[in-house]
């Protein structure tokens, strides 16, 4: 401290001596000799009181400067304390951004691995709710057909449901009379189209002592029409029905043709749903309806070697029965 103060001292004392130094240079030293002692000396007074009051303002100023040097090393060392402490909060703050900017880059890694496998989980969900609803679509058609079957059976009169499996549906068609005919067995297929196919068992028997060729002959009349040998699973219930009335026709001719067997020559073409008659030498023939008796009729094709086109019995509807009595009776059909 002291030697600080010795240094501004010495500065001090330069700069009155390079005040003096310049005051002499400017200074009209050609009219010095002119110039009186008495001039002289109240200039150098003047001098005098000038540089004490230089040196007086110098003092003053020293003071002063001294006094502030103080506080500015005191402002100077919290600057520098400021400083430092701003130094290392922001080495803390880079630290801890560093450290941030990592645990973002481990968490975006996290996430981008959780996305990729929620997005396998989505797949895997979409692959299953895909399964589902095919599986969801398959029960349905099974309830729905079930639920048909249900109805069906609650429905429908003259029949037997002997088993229902994943597969098919057998039934037994029964008519009216059962001691003379016998069921007829129908078993449905169901297809993976929605469809069902139609398959039926010629177990079909006369009650009674009658020829077994002609048995045979009869049971080859077992052919399904084409519209009933396959269908829509929703449309099992009207099929079911027209089966049902099909077999019903087809067992009362089963048992019509029975009976004409034991009365007249007669022999049936199942493929071309003709009867042939035979009276004498001339044979006639009788072309059936599918249907009949319920909704097919009968009607004369013709006979050999005459015309029997006029031929016809008295009925509006008649029966085999009436057209085989009506050819038997009739004087102008020549045996």
């Amino acid at each position: 401290m002291e030697r600080r103060r010795k240094q501004k001292m010495l500065c001090s004392q330069l700069q009155v001596l390079q005040l003096l130094l310049g005051f002499l240079q400017e200074a009209d030293t050609a009219n010095w000799e002119e110039t009186s002692p008495e001039l002289l000396s109240q200039e150098v007074e003047e001098m005098k009181k000038k540089w004490k009051s230089l040196k007086t303002e110098y003092k003053k100023t020293v003071t002063e400067v001294e006094e502030l040097i103080p506080q500015l090393l005191e402002k100077i060392q919290l600057v520098q304390q400021k400083k430092t402490q701003l130094e290392v909060a922001l080495q803390q703050y880079q630290i801890q951004a560093a450290k941030r900017q990592q645990h973002l880059k481990e968490v975006f890694q996290k996430q981008q691995l959780v996305i990729q496998k929620c997005q396998i989980h989505i797949e895997q969900l979409k692959d299953e709710i895909q399964k589902l609803e095919q599986s969801a679509d398959c029960w349905m058609q099974t309830v729905s057909r079930d639920t048909t079957l249900a109805s069906l059976q609650n429905t429908l009169q003259g029949m037997s449901l002997v088993s229902v499996g994943d597969q098919e549906l057998v039934l037994d068609l029964n008519v009216r009379n059962k001691c003379e005919i016998a069921p007829l067995r129908v078993t449905l297929h169901w297809t993976s189209e929605g469809e069902f196919q139609v398959e039926v068992r010629e177990d079909m028997d006369y009650v009674g002592s009658v020829n077994h060729n002609r048995l045979r002959t009869v049971d080859s009349m077992l052919r399904l029409p084409p519209e009933l040998q396959r269908g829509a699973t929703s449309h099992i219930t009207p099929i079911i029905l027209e089966l049902q009335c099909w077999y019903q026709s087809y067992a009362s001719l089963l048992k019509e043709m029975k009976d004409l067997h034991e009365r007249f020559a007669i022999d049936w073409l199942p493929t071309e749903r003709k009867l042939l008659f035979l009276k004498g030498k001339k044979q006639y023939s009788l072309a059936i309806e599918p249907g009949y008796p319920t909704s097919g009729g009968i009607s004369l094709l013709g006979a050999e070697p005459c015309n029997t086109s006029d031929f016809k019995p008295p009925l509006e509807k008649p029966s085999l029965s009436d057209w085989l009595e009506y050819l038997q009776s009739c004087p102008d059909v020549i045996g």
